[in-house]
């Protein structure tokens, strides 16, 4: 990794060991990270625009640390130094909160805070005490060779991680903003978006059950048995095999839930990710956007479940609840957290991402009957 000749055995070993294990980390986020994987603290405090741009410039400075490291070893220890300074001074924060992981290494590996912590700090600590400041000046591949791994940092992220793009809007044209008479949409159509199950309200026996108590002239009364109201609530379906990505869709998609007020709904980013044609948001619709991984998720769907419990009639009326689950890769039935949830009007659901979407959940905004989006609400933070 350094020229032996003029680097010592001790400082480095300590500069290759915390290299390497800084390109494993810059590789995972590369190939296999999300924007939603980076610490409040990173976000919160980012100069870019997007959680995307800022896990692309994490990436390329990290990879440039390493190439210098690689071509001037007397130089780059003062940057590797600073790279684990910056991560403990990251990884505290998330040691006090308790967070499951870290999110260092993309999200198909989770590794808790504590242990990124030791393993950060027993890195840095070895630097330190090689005493790296003793390699010669000459030692690595130089300016000249830093050149080209510099651009290979810069390239290699930008042409991998390129801006994301909304997918087209699907059927816009077929909208209905009427409640019921919603367009027909042939299978192939709608492959790749948004499922939508809407849901009546009243079931097909109930309304037989109607007719036999009325029937039409010559039409032989039928007895059917009555539904029975299950005595516990019973959990909502999900599914039964792990989820997987669309490699059709975007790898990742930042919604922007605060350009919405004001916006019909199907202007909005996050409609392209429904089959339109099927008049997924209802107008004078309450909307609650969720995911099935989120504690704070399953609390909220709780307090409406109960809330319907309470007052049957609170969604029975002309304002109607819409449910949008966001899937996110590799959803399972073991890490579903949703119990209970109050019966919607419609039930949506957004395809699931290789990165996953950049939105915080749980999300609530209210649709007027001119479709018009109102009242958003960041309900993670209550």
């Amino acid at each position: 990794m350094t020229d032996s000749k003029n680097t010592p055995a001790l400082p480095g070993f300590a500069l290759s060991a915390g290299m390497l294990w800084l390109l494993v980390g810059a590789l995972y986020k590369l190939f296999d990270g999300s924007p939603n994987d980076l610490p409040k603290i990173v976000t919160e405090y980012s100069p870019f625009a997007s959680n995307w741009e800022t896990m692309r410039a994490a990436i390329i400075i990290e990879l440039a640390v390493v190439g210098l490291v690689i071509a001037k070893p007397r130089l780059g220890w003062l940057f590797l130094v600073g790279a684990y300074g910056t991560f403990l001074a990251i990884l505290y924060p998330l040691v006090q909160e308790g967070a499951a992981s870290c999110g260092c290494f993309g999200s198909s590996v989770t590794m808790k805070p504590e242990t990124m912590m030791a393993i950060d700090g027993g890195l840095l600590a070895l630097i330190v005490i090689s005493r790296p400041w003793r390699i010669a000046k000459e030692s690595g591949l130089g300016w000249a060779g830093y050149l080209p791994l510099l651009a290979v940092a810069i390239a290699g992220p930008w042409m991998k991680l390129t801006a994301p793009v909304l997918p087209p809007a699907k059927n816009p044209a077929l909208v209905s903003t009427e409640p019921t008479g919603k367009a027909e949409t042939p299978a192939a159509a709608t492959e790749g978006m948004g499922v939508l199950t809407p849901i009546k309200p009243e079931s097909t026996a109930q309304a037989a059950s109607e007719m036999a108590t009325d029937p039409m002239p010559g039409t032989p009364v039928v007895e059917l048995p009555q539904e029975t109201p299950a005595e516990e609530p019973v959990a909502p379906q999900i599914q039964d095999v792990v989820v997987e990505a669309d490699p059709a869709m975007p790898e990742f998609f930042e919604l922007r839930p605060d350009t919405w007020e004001g916006k019909d709904f199907y202007e909005t980013d996050i409609s392209r990710f429904i089959d339109q044609s099927e008049g997924a948001v209802l107008p004078n619709s309450h909307v609650v956007v969720y995911r099935q991984t989120c504690e704070v998720c399953q609390e909220h769907l709780e307090e409406l479940w109960q809330e319907a419990q309470n007052d049957p009639t609170k969604w029975s009326g002309e304002r109607q609840l819409v449910l949008i689950r966001v899937i996110e890769n590799k959803d399972t039935p073991e890490n579903n957290r949703i119990e209970l949830m109050p019966e919607p009007h419609q039930r949506v659901s957004l395809p699931a991402l290789k990165r996953g979407y950049g939105i915080t959940t749980p999300m609530a905004f209210d649709v007027n009957e001119m479709n018009v989006v109102e009242n958003i609400q960041d309900l993670s933070k209550h």
